[in-house]
């Protein structure tokens, strides 16, 4: 940066930009570390650079800034209560669902899929810690977040309640602020770690139980509202040779890049996941089978135009794919298996090629 120290830079990206700054440089020490970071840099990044570190690096933040909202689900018998509550997050614009009855809340978690519950302890139905205990019979709950909101100040009763299930215990009332503040850090934090639970550790993508999950409650929520379902099995063609060639560490760059294409061209539309080693699936929600063919098929062609580099050495890339759609009284194992043998009609047709389901 010819005419300008960092300093004054970081100073004036601070009046200028409020997003990350990463600062490209040699290695620094921790005092010079924390100076910078005292004046906005968020992210160090060393020479020399390794891209791929880099591309990862800006995954990982273009994914912070896209979050949406947080999915705020209250559950309180006094609906004054719970209006205010809930006006207060909506104005923080978040997402907030309100229930008085607790006997409905695994309707609003398996529909709203909430980032955090916020449940009065004293209901006359059951009481809130209750019914945290009976949430908690449900392992594919356990990453969401329950606070107890109460009037309750007396210690061992709120850690008694937190003992049943709860994570936190809320004095209801609390100031505006205070509230928008604790529900943002938690929703964060419990965003982060559902992130590393749920999926994989080389492309960031939902891993292979998680995107079974989705498909299963995509299967039941397509049958009970008449929706179009499409499933698609995707795999790179001649993953063997690309390790024995070029080795496993240029493998799994390959992998991470077509893991990237899929997630960013999926756009909400539906779920990818990594279904193992270099295969993939893909869930195509309210979308037909001819309509997700023609997605995926361009999806195909977009990455056969990509460039793969071992150091020096261009190399082409191609995948199959397989796809069916939801019949009439089957399940998501059946779906899997259609999707599979679909898959298998591509690659012995000859390979980067998009096969349909017959029947």
């Amino acid at each position: 940066m010819e005419g300008s120290s960092v300093e004054e830079t970081l100073l004036l990206l601070q009046k200028l930009s409020r997003g990350p700054v990463l600062y490209i440089t040699s290695a620094l020490t921790v005092v010079e570390q924390i100076h910078y970071v005292k004046l906005g840099v968020t992210d160090f990044i060393y020479i020399p650079l390794d891209i791929q570190k880099l591309i990862d690096r800006l995954d990982v933040l273009l994914e912070k800034t896209q979050n949406s909202p947080y999915r705020v689900l209250i559950v309180d018998d006094s609906e004054t209560m719970g209006r205010a509550s809930g006006s207060i997050l909506t104005q923080a614009e978040m997402q907030v669902q309100l229930i008085k009855n607790p006997l409905d809340v695994f309707v609003s978690l398996e529909r709203f899929v909430p980032d955090i519950v916020l449940m009065d302890v004293y209901m006359p139905q059951c009481s809130g810690d209750e019914m945290a205990k009976v949430i908690r019979q449900q392992t594919r709950f356990d990453s969401i977040p329950i606070v107890f909101l109460s009037t309750e100040t007396n210690r061992n009763k709120q850690l008694m309640a937190r003992s049943m299930g709860g994570d936190d215990f809320w004095v209801k009332n609390m100031p505006a602020e205070e509230l928008v503040a604790s529900v943002t850090m938690t929703c964060a934090r419990y965003r982060s770690l559902r992130r590393w639970m749920c999926c994989d550790s080389l492309t960031t993508l939902l891993n292979h139980t998680h995107i079974i999950e989705w498909l299963e409650r995509e299967v039941k929520r397509s049958q009970k509202e008449a929706l179009s379902l499409s499933f698609a099995m995707v795999d790179i063609d001649h993953f063997k040779k690309i390790n024995d060639d070029y080795g496993h560490a240029i493998g799994d760059k390959v992998i991470k890049i077509l893991a990237r294409l899929l997630r960013h061209s999926i756009n909400g539309e539906g779920a990818v996941g990594r279904y193992g080693g270099e295969e993939f699936a893909v869930v195509f929600s309210e979308t037909s089978m001819i309509r997700a063919a023609q997605k995926l098929d361009s999806w195909r062609l977009r990455f056969t135009e990509l460039i793969q580099m071992s150091d020096d050495i261009q190399f082409p890339v191609t995948f199959s794919a397989g796809i069916a759609d939801l019949k009439n009284g089957m399940n998501a194992p059946q779906l899997i298996d259609a999707a599979d043998s679909a898959l298998y009609q591509a690659k012995h047709a000859g390979r980067n090629q998009v096969g349909l389901c017959q029947g």
